[in-house]
């Protein structure tokens, strides 16, 4: 199986939307709300022009989406990990981590939300090193934030 991360363009907009969409269905119909899910090409584009994008490719077929912003002070927000369920459980979410940390080697710190009751998504960050920090209320939906800090090398 290949894997592969390649800066989205705008031209990817369409294809984002379809992947998100396929990734948070089900976290739609769960909590009746997703901010990943059913967005407008107009909120992709400015979500590709502002942030630093990555479509996830395996075995060249586009499979997921990375979205990162840059706080710039060396913190960064991974604001979308997403792999279409087809494809959940193959190590590629691992790889995805695995790419950012080492993409963006002057982070101090990495930061994310996600649901509460996502018992997966919390094994999954806190086995890539990420720990719970926070927890809040966002309308229905209860977030948590986890949180890693990177070691340097020195």
């Amino acid at each position: 199986m290949e894997i592969k991360f390649e800066r989205v363009t705008i031209d990817d907009a369409e294809t984002l939307i379809q992947i998100r969409n396929r990734c948070f269905y089900e976290d739609y119909i769960k909590y009746g709300v997703c901010p990943g899910y059913n967005i407008t090409k107009k909120q992709m584009m400015e979500s590709i022009l502002h942030k630093i994008s990555y479509k996830i490719i395996c075995n060249n077929q586009v499979v997921g989406n990375i979205s990162i912003r840059d706080n710039r002070d060396n913190t960064y927000y991974l604001s979308c990990l997403c792999v279409i369920p087809d494809y959940e459980n193959k190590g590629i979410g691992q790889s995805a981590i695995q790419f950012i940390e080492q993409e963006f080697p002057d982070a101090n710190l990495w930061t994310l939300e996600t649901p509460a009751d996502k018992v997966r998504n919390h094994y999954f960050y806190k086995k890539m090193g990420y720990n719970i920090v926070k927890e809040f209320n966002e309308g229905p939906v209860k977030l948590v934030v986890f949180e890693k800090k990177m070691k340097k090398m020195r």
